[in-house]
């Protein structure tokens, strides 16, 4: 039951991260998004669909993916994650809190390591924030991919086709971003702590 209790205050503390980082850094500097938030900028930006309608549509079929596939256990974490993730986007979003960095080269590894560690934290609990995640999670179960190297894949392609709306610029920031994002997620997921702590 502790150990049940820490999981869901890891994921809970890793989507405050995650939802920081996000409102405060990522957009606020304009740089893009991977996974299912990309997806539904791209819809927007080519058929004006409204992205809160196109992220419920695909996250919905991968929560059942995720309930057949990774178990009950998955999919309560999951949709914790989710509606955290949901709340902190909210919370942090309504403060006066936006640091429009003077440089995307400050911006972009600062984003990476902050996500990188709040998602990294979530997906060590056994939990995600839905998207994408869920077929992280099934790659690394059934393939042994590690998390943070499909994300990496798989956000590098729906970038390339973020590339409808985004500049040179902004993407290569983004792709760096990314690539730190995934790097930190890995490092801290399969960190052993206690080999550390009985050093």
């Amino acid at each position: 039951m502790k150990t049940k209790s820490l999981d869901y205050l890891a994921i809970l503390f890793g989507t405050s991260l995650y939802a920081f980082s996000i409102t405060t850094i990522n957009l606020p500097n304009q740089l893009a998004d991977g996974g299912v938030t990309g997806i539904a900028l791209i819809l927007k930006n080519l058929w004006n669909l409204p992205p809160s309608l196109t992220t419920l549509a695909m996250n919905l079929p991968l929560l059942v993916i995720a309930y057949l596939f990774l178990g009950q256990a998955s999919i309560l974490k999951t949709i914790f994650g989710i509606f955290s993730l949901s709340a902190w986007l909210s919370i942090w979003g309504s403060l006066p809190l936006s640091f429009s960095l003077p440089s995307l080269l400050i911006a972009s590894p600062l984003t990476g390591v902050m996500s990188g560690i709040g998602c990294g934290l979530v997906f060590r609990a056994g939990g995600s924030t839905g998207g994408t995640d869920v077929i992280y999670q099934l790659l690394e179960k059934y393939r042994q991919i590690k998390i943070g190297t499909s994300l990496l894949v798989i956000t590098s392609l729906i970038l390339v086709l973020s590339l409808s709306y985004l500049d040179m610029k902004h993407f290569f920031y983004t792709l760096l971003s990314c690539w730190i994002f995934s790097r930190t997620i890995n490092a801290v997921k399969y960190l052993d702590f206690n080999a550390i702590l009985s050093r």
